[in-house]
């Protein structure tokens, strides 16, 4: 799949899609030049949206450990896997559901109203699969039992990995793929990116449109992608998961349309296009 024709220039951009892990944080820490790049693109009057696959933390928590470091986001401004389950479930009148996952999906879906069953509950409407590092045999027992009695299978994201302090750990996709793998079903939804659930929430928020927005990322595969199935603009930096500096070096359905080694660097250029 080549994507749609990119038609706009760095110039042209109002809306800034940024993702958090390898671009903004790595774990709880913030990425050296990522609060500075914060401030300098507000400057220049874009906005700011950041939509990220990692299910772990809950939009408040995130609030807060943003704000920690130096970034204040209100909460509107944050898409994450987690809410987006929970919205999911409430959008197809679900009342209970099991989950596979961490803190963040937790709280999102008890937010949302909506019941979390346990392992030894006999049914539910859903089993939702996120990143779980106190993954366990037990867990996915349950998970199995729920989509042989009927539950549906919902993913909220499939990256492989996940960059943190500590250099890359397994991500959702190791849980996703054990389900799939005793179950033989697939997700009947990924929420995260590529699929391009994310950004179409951030663009009917924002009330702007593809024509004027950038994806900014660090994985080719999930980030890039989006942005090459929907034809908007798209930035690839090198503090997360990618290390190639050239474009050729990605396939094209993921290649970027530009590259820079930082955040920084990309709001410093944005900033000097726009003579500021």
């Amino acid at each position: 799949m080549e994507g749609f024709e990119v038609t706009i220039s760095l110039g042209d951009v109002k809306l800034f899609l940024i993702d958090l892990d390898g671009v903004v944080i790595k774990g709880s820490s913030p990425i050296k030049g990522a609060v500075e790049a914060v401030k300098l693109l507000r400057g220049t009057g874009a906005r700011l949206m950041f939509p990220t696959n990692n299910s772990t933390r809950s939009r408040v928590e995130l609030t807060g450990l943003l704000k920690k470091v130096g970034i204040n986001v209100p909460i509107e401004d944050l898409i994450t896997t987690a809410y987006c389950a929970a919205q999911y479930a409430l959008d197809k009148s679900w009342k209970r559901v099991y989950l596979i996952g961490e803190r963040g999906l937790h709280e999102e879906c008890e937010t949302a109203g909506l019941t979390i069953v346990d392992e030894d509950d006999e049914v539910c409407d859903g089993v939702m699969v996120g990143l779980d590092r106190d993954f366990t045999y037990n867990k996915l027992t349950a998970a199995l039992k729920f989509l042989q009695r009927g539950a549906v299978f919902v993913a909220t994201n499939t990256d492989s990995t996940l960059p943190t302090e500590k250099g890359e750990i397994p991500g959702a996709a190791a849980m996703v793929a054990g389900l799939e793998a005793c179950s033989k079903e697939k997700p009947i939804i990924v929420l995260g990116k590529p699929n391009t659930h994310l950004l179409e929430l951030a663009l009917e928020r924002s009330g702007q449109s593809l024509d004027v927005c950038c994806v900014v990322g660090d994985r080719p595969e999930t980030d890039i992608a989006t942005a090459r199935n929907v034809g908007c603009l798209s930035i690839l930096v090198l503090t997360g998961v990618a290390t190639q500096e050239s474009r050729e070096a990605y396939p094209s359905h993921q290649r970027p349309d530009l590259i820079f080694p930082t955040l920084l660097k990309a709001a410093r250029q944005y900033a000097h296009l726009l003579n500021m």
